[in-house]
């Protein structure tokens, strides 16, 4: 059995990984992933078969705190892609849905890139050192809480997001499985508004222009047709 260590692993989606596999390793998503020297020695003590990369500072805070945005989701990427090369470990990045422009949806994996925000220009930086990985795979995904956690509900802005309960196992086994490059792991295309009214009830609004970040997801379903 592979040993998995996921970096970020306190947070919403490194917490539900633990859930699944008891096995895996975490760290907090601060855990000197900006210092090589000391992410390494965290690591060699480790000696993982695979590092999942959780650590992120999310989108609602990236404006907010631009430098530390770029400690962690960007120079702690590069220091993880350096520490993979160099002792040949399996490389797993979390990435998301808004690297996709948002215009017509069902992206496919090869299709053009043009990030939303700036959190996901740190995700395209990240997607870039891990591209130097020989042995990587790069999860655009998107998840949300267990439950809606907001008082509306957008109806005109589309996804493949669902929750963290539902996405996390299918990280998992595409993380362990020997899957390289870039795949799309989510669920069907619906409104923020009918992901929301899956577990609770809350108003729908809209947002000024309609976006469409969903997922063509044929590569993971062949996948998984293939692995039954």
């Amino acid at each position: 059995m592979s040993k998995i260590v996921v970096v970020g692993g306190t947070g919403l989606l490194g917490s539900e990984l633990k859930k699944i596999d008891d096995s895996i390793f975490c760290t907090s998503s601060n855990h000197d992933i900006y210092s090589f020297i000391r992410l390494r020695s965290y690591l060699d003590f480790i000696n993982p078969d695979i590092i999942i990369n959780c650590a992120a500072i999310l989108s609602f805070h990236v404006d907010v705190h631009p430098q530390k945005a770029i400690n962690v989701n960007v120079i702690g990427a590069a220091n993880l892609a350096k520490y993979c090369i160099d002792n040949k470990k399996r490389l797993v990045f979390i990435s998301t849905d808004y690297v996709y422009p948002g215009k017509d949806g069902n992206y496919q994996e090869t299709d053009e890139i043009l990030p939303y925000n700036k959190y996901a220009w740190t995700k395209i930086a990240g997607e870039a050192s891990t591209q130097m990985v020989s042995d990587h795979l790069i999860v655009r995904t998107s998840f949300g809480a267990s439950k809606f956690p907001y008082p509306v509900a957008f109806n005109n802005l589309f996804t493949s997001r669902d929750y963290v309960d539902v996405v996390a196992p299918m990280i998992l086994e595409v993380a362990a499985s020997s899957l390289q490059g870039i795949i799309n792991v989510g669920t069907e295309r619906k409104s923020i508004a009918e992901f929301a009214h899956q577990r609770n009830s809350v108003p729908s609004a809209g947002i000024p222009e309609l976006k469409d970040f969903s997922f063509n997801l044929d590569k993971y379903k062949t996948y998984k047709a293939n692995n039954i």
